[in-house]
């Protein structure tokens, strides 16, 4: 486990939502102390850098981790790690023949915090991926940036987008990439109404998730739905899942699987069911549901681990069907105190939800965070684990 610092993982996506990256923001716990290739040797023996990345590229700034050919032999692909350099490599020689080494060995690199100028062009000319801060610049201007860098072969990225609205806008001016969480703040479409598929959709999850659900409800729930059932099945006969047998029947599935984990793929299943919604929004739903429930378990609430899991796992409903939370939990027959920490973040199921959150935003003081007995360390470790077995569980489903 870290003692030092603290890791932050922001995903970058593409056009279609696909996640392509993920960065990491290291910090130390001591603000007086600097992060370093010692911190990134630290992560990387505690949590797995390649399980942290989730099987994608992993975008590293090149001011945490210093720049060194150690890099070609930490990672175990090099060209699944991205460095992210600025203008300031311009001056320095020796960096820059390092710089050309790195790329040589098969690491992409980034230039990040573009500015339409010399310095920056002469820098760009090295990388193959260029990163703009949008919040600074115009949409004629951000236009004519994304054209002359794509003229030069670069591939760009738009970060800081806080929205789909953002998202959308910056799309259409034909980024390649986007850096944040935009995907848990939809369009939101007031006065709209759930399709009635929709709706039993809504109504099956909460079903499956009910604690009076036992093993014949959920057989019974799930029996019911044929193309369910289906996609159940060839998801848990899959190689990677090793199990003993076949599983032909929900009963073997139960049987072989324990109810609360065929729970938890019955509820992916059914989310997964919610048209052009990306990947990461399922990967957050149960990063924040296995943080909650971590919480839980090793506090005063183990026995409500269960409901911490499902306020983690529910809390981006609003997101999948691009309406207010409020109004989808509306729908559903939660407990009031379950909807209250998703909404207001009350109580001590709702406090765990507001934790996990501040883990997604880069710019929130960590070092502050507090969970009853729980300290920021033994908090933000958890949150790794956390993040460990979200990405893990993606990939198993793929």
């Amino acid at each position: 486990m870290l003692k030092d610092a603290t890791v932050l993982r922001q995903p970058i996506l593409d056009n279609t939502m696909t996640i392509i990256g993920y960065e990491l923001l290291l910090q130390p716990v001591d603000s007086n102390a600097a992060v370093n290739m010692d911190t990134l040797k630290q992560i990387h023996a505690a949590f797995d850098l390649a399980q942290l990345s989730g099987g994608v590229k992993l975008f590293l700034r090149s001011n945490q981790v210093s720049l060194s050919e150690e890099l070609l032999s930490l990672y175990p692909t090099p060209t699944q790690l991205s460095i992210e350099v600025d203008q300031q490599v311009a001056h320095d020689v020796k960096q820059l023949k390092l710089l050309k080494v790195l790329r040589q060995g098969g690491i992409t690199l980034t230039l990040g915090d573009y500015q339409p100028d010399a310095e920056h062009d002469r820098i760009a000319a090295a990388c193959q991926l260029v990163k703009i801060n949008t919040t600074i610049f115009s949409d004629d201007q951000l236009s004519d940036m994304v054209a002359k860098l794509h003229q030069a072969g670069h591939k760009v990225i738009a970060s800081n987008v806080p929205d789909e609205t953002d998202f959308q806008r910056l799309k259409a001016l034909k980024f390649d990439y986007f850096q944040g969480f935009f995907f848990t703040n939809p369009i939101v479409l007031h006065g709209k109404k759930l399709s009635a598929s929709k709706l039993n959709l809504l109504q099956l999850l909460a079903k499956v998730n009910n604690d009076e659900t036992d093993l014949e409800a959920l057989a019974e729930v799930i029996g019911h739905d044929v193309a369910l059932s289906h996609k159940l099945l060839t998801a848990i006969n899959h190689p990677q899942h090793n199990l003993p047998v076949q599983v032909t029947s929900i009963v073997d599935a139960i049987r072989y699987m324990g109810l609360k984990r065929l729970k938890l793929w019955t509820s992916m299943i059914l989310m997964a069911e919610v048209d052009e919604k990306p990947q990461a929004l399922m990967e957050t739903s149960l990063i924040r549901a296995k943080f909650c429930e971590a919480l839980a378990e090793h506090t005063g609430h183990k026995a409500e681990k269960d409901s911490f899991f499902l306020v983690g796992l529910f809390s981006t409903l609003g997101a999948y069907f691009n309406l207010p939370q409020d109004e989808v939990l509306g729908e559903l027959p939660l407990a009031e105190h379950l909807k209250e920490a998703m909404l207001e973040h009350n109580g001590a199921v709702g406090k765990a939800l507001w934790i996990a959150k501040q883990f997604e935003n880069p710019y929130t003081d960590l070092m502050s965070l507090q969970y009853e007995d729980a300290g920021f360390m033994d908090i933000s470790n958890r949150y790794m684990d956390a993040t460990r077995w979200g990405s893990a569980i993606m990939r198993s489903t793929q």
